[in-house]
Formats: structure tokens, sequence, C-alpha cells
């Protein structure tokens, strides 16, 4: 597994071309934006909620977040790199959004504030080597009734081996490697939550996985 220095470095060399690298996904059929779409839905926010996004980037995911939220909820981004963080909080700075709280911290370190109404993360789990001890920490930090959601690459089933290749080249500068796509968060998800459900997206490669707690 690619060390989280090295991701650090990578995502700050490319923070502001991210942007963009999501752009040539679409262009091969990775529906991006509308993953993240329904990765929020799953949350299942109500208005004057708190949500924690892990590994937020550059904030792609904010404005859907604060859509659910409203001016009176609360949101917390934490990301290792900073640069990405720039990118987000020139978004935050744009939007004029006064409810969006930026952390600068390795997500597997980070301290979860208790009573969460959802915990987000969005194409982080593969970097993540304690992806279990975070799935409980997220169970324990998580309101009753508070949802946990994954939205990630996974081995793919039936995606033709010529366009996986396209996916990890294209990944390749933010360190997807083919060791990401292996990481099985989801099983860690049935231990610690319940109604642990997974969809599947992009012929298997992309999943959301969804998870309460009681």
């Amino acid at each position: 597994m690619i060390d989280r220095q090295e991701v650090r470095r990578l995502y700050d060399a490319g923070a502001e071309r991210y942007h963009r690298t999501t752009l040539l996904y679409q262009l091969i059929g990775l529906r991006v934006h509308a993953y993240r779409v329904q990765a929020v839905d799953a949350l299942r926010l109500e208005p004057g909620g708190c949500v924690v996004e892990l590994g937020c980037g550059t904030g792609m995911n904010f404005p859907l977040v604060l859509e659910h939220l409203g001016p009176e909820g609360r949101l917390v981004g934490v990301d290792l790199s900073g640069r990405m963080l720039d990118v987000a909080r020139r978004r935050i700075e744009k939007a004029g959004w006064r409810n969006v709280e930026l952390v600068e911290q390795d997500v597997a370190a980070f301290d979860l504030p208790g009573r969460v109404d959802g915990i987000l993360a969005t194409g982080v789990f593969g970097y993540l080597a304690e992806y279990e001890e975070v799935i409980r920490s997220a169970s324990e930090a998580l309101s009753p009734g508070g949802r946990l959601v994954l939205l990630d690459f996974k081995q793919p089933e039936s995606l033709p081996s010529w366009l996986f290749r396209i996916v990890l080249t294209l990944g390749r500068p933010f360190g997807f490697t083919r060791e990401y796509f292996k990481i099985r968060p989801w099983e860690a998800m049935e231990r610690w939550l319940a109604e642990v459900s997974m969809e599947h997206r992009y012929g298997g490669m992309i999943y959301i996985a969804s998870g309460t707690v009681p």
C-alpha cells in the first residue's frame, strides 16, 4: 500500500488539476458527479445536521451536502493535503459558506467529534491500512440513526481489462495502484454498523456502501 506521506505529496502536487482529472474520468463513462449525488443522498440528512467528510479534497461534495444541511447545519472537511484544502477554501469563500470547517490531518488520526449525523468518505479508503479502526471510530461518533457512506473503487467484476487500465493510468498521479482496489472496507462496516448495503456502478468498479448506527 502506498505510503501516506507520498499520498500527501501527490495530492499537493496535483491539487490544481484535480477537477480536470475528474472530467477525464467522465470521458470514459465514469459519472463522477452522479455517484457523488447518490452517496450524499444515502446519508439521509436533515436540515441543521452535522456531517464530517473524511478525505474531502477540494470540496467537490460540499455543495451537495450543504443543500441538505442548510445554513444552520455544520460540515467538517478533513484532508491530508494542505494544497487540496487551499482549493476547498477558495470554494468556500466564493460560495460564502459560514458553516464549513476545514481540518488538515490524516483521516486515520482525526479525532471524530461526537454526535454527528453523517460521515462521508469519497476515494480515500484504499489508502488506509487502518480502515477497520476508522470505521469503528465512525460508528462511535455517529448519533443513533446516523449514517456512514463510502464512495470508492474496488476490483471490477465485469469491466473490460483495457478500460480498467485506463482508469489506473488516469489515477496514477494521485497514487492509484491495483492494491488500492483490493481494500474491502464494507466487510468492516458489517461488523460495526447495521443495515449495511452495497450499490455497484461502472462494471462493479465503483461502490457506494452505507450503514446505520442503530
